[in-house]
């Protein structure tokens, strides 16, 4: 069973580098980066957002019907399913509907092996740490509830 982790980072790219540019599209810069909650790899940002959770938990049925609706790629592409997780953060707040979904995609496969790529994109300035703490489940992982989230790696 293999589980990948894909990690994106959004880097501030002046728009004169892009090959295709809409002359009618005026673009502001913003206040700046989003700082980070508390220190690169202690979570809290995860333990500190209810709010994420209840947005997460009601999508979570709906995300895992779509899963069951699809039909396996037997040759076609690559062999993998790939999920993204856009506006990672530390990863702590959408880990346990992506673990329900490597879970689906599995049962859905009838393949306890089935390949499942995780792409996690965010900003450079990121809680990457905390990312690959939550994820390989090298730091446990709470809702807001108090309530332990399992991971893909359990």
């Amino acid at each position: 069973m293999k589980l990948v982790f894909l990690i994106f980072a959004f880097f501030n790219i002046p728009s004169e580098a892009f090959a295709v540019k809409a002359s009618s599209v005026e673009c502001q810069a913003g206040t700046g980066a989003h700082k980070p909650v508390g220190k690169d790899g202690d979570g809290e940002y995860t333990a500190s957002t209810k709010g994420c959770f209840d947005v997460i938990d009601t999508a979570g049925p709906l995300i895992l019907d779509e899963i069951r609706k699809q039909a396996p790629r037997l040759t076609q592409g690559s062999p993998a399913y790939h999920i993204a997780d856009y506006g990672t953060a530390d990863a702590g707040t959408s880990l346990g509907l992506l673990t329900k979904m490597v879970t689906a995609v599995r049962k859905s496969f009838e393949n306890e092996e089935q390949d499942v790529v995780i792409h996690y994109e965010d900003q450079l300035t990121n809680e990457w740490q905390s990312v690959f703490n939550h994820a390989l489940g090298l730091k446990t992982v709470q809702d807001a509830y108090g309530n332990t989230i399992q991971t893909p790696m359990s």
